[in-house]
């Protein structure tokens, strides 16, 4: 089960491009939604992903997308100031 759960998660973890397409996915998901609005949401989000002391639940997760997915996260953060 947790390598199902990484597996959801994987996309964080992805290549820039990848999780960017998926980011511009998002938005375009939430675009009725004022900018303000879903900046303010999404960093509150993005903020309570990055505070967990891990992001995937296996160790195989871990090693391969756990590193990533809090660059590419942090980019998002930086993106959304």
């Amino acid at each position: 089960m947790a390598i199902f759960l990484d597996m959801d998660l994987s996309i964080l973890g992805a290549s820039e491009a990848a999780f960017d397409a998926y980011e511009a996915g998002v938005r375009h998901e939430y675009r009725d939604v004022p900018d303000a609005a879903l900046r303010a949401g999404r960093s509150q989000i993005l903020q309570s992903v990055l505070a967990r002391d891990r992001l995937y639940m296996s160790a195989w997760g871990r090693n391969r997308f756990e590193a990533k997915a809090r660059k590419n996260l942090q980019r998002s953060m930086a993106a959304l100031a």
